[in-house]
């Protein structure tokens, strides 16, 4: 699939970020479907990390998760930016169960998406990505824009209220 077709592209791919608590994190930088991801990894069991299998408004760090669209896509634009993490697969982007003991995944090996099931009581560690989706400008503009108006109309309040009382005496 063409990533054109897909919508998706690269802003910033392979640079490193240092973040409070991890040396030299690898964060990669994606746009997909018109949302920007910061993409890393974790290695662990499923059965150690359960509550990260999961979106962020139900406490996890998959964004994808019940998206088996936006995992595939994400899978395809990160590609191998981590490395073979996982044999010949870059991280493994879950998104889905096929019941409570199979995980559903996709990986990108040598330039192609493949999907992936697996066990959730393995005893080998995987490595998963996980993202935090990164807001836009637009809040931000907003916000600043809200606080200019609210400023004006303040000013002209208290404005109005100062003619209001020179003119009428009680």
């Amino acid at each position: 699939m063409a990533k054109t077709a897909l919508g998706a592209a690269v802003i910033a791919i392979g640079s490193i970020g240092l973040t409070a608590g991890q040396a030299e994190a690898l964060v990669v930088t994606v746009e997909v479907g018109g949302s920007t991801f910061e993409v890393t990894t974790f290695t662990g069991l499923y059965n150690d990390n359960i509550g990260k299998f999961e979106t962020a408004a139900n406490g996890g760090v998959m964004p994808w998760w019940d998206d088996e669209q936006l995992a595939l896509d994400l899978a395809e634009t990160v590609g191998n930016a981590f490395g073979a993490t996982n044999g010949p697969f870059g991280p493994f982007f879950a998104y889905d169960f096929v019941d409570p003991s199979i995980f559903v995944a996709v990986g990108s090996s040598f330039g192609s998406v493949v999907a992936i099931t697996g066990a959730t009581n393995v005893v080998s560690s995987e490595t998963w990505a996980q993202a935090t989706e990164v807001p836009g400008p637009l809040p931000a503009l907003g916000a600043a824009a809200a606080f200019g108006f609210s400023r004006k109309l303040r000013k002209r309040i208290k404005d109005s209220e100062s003619s209001f009382s020179s003119t009428y005496t009680l």
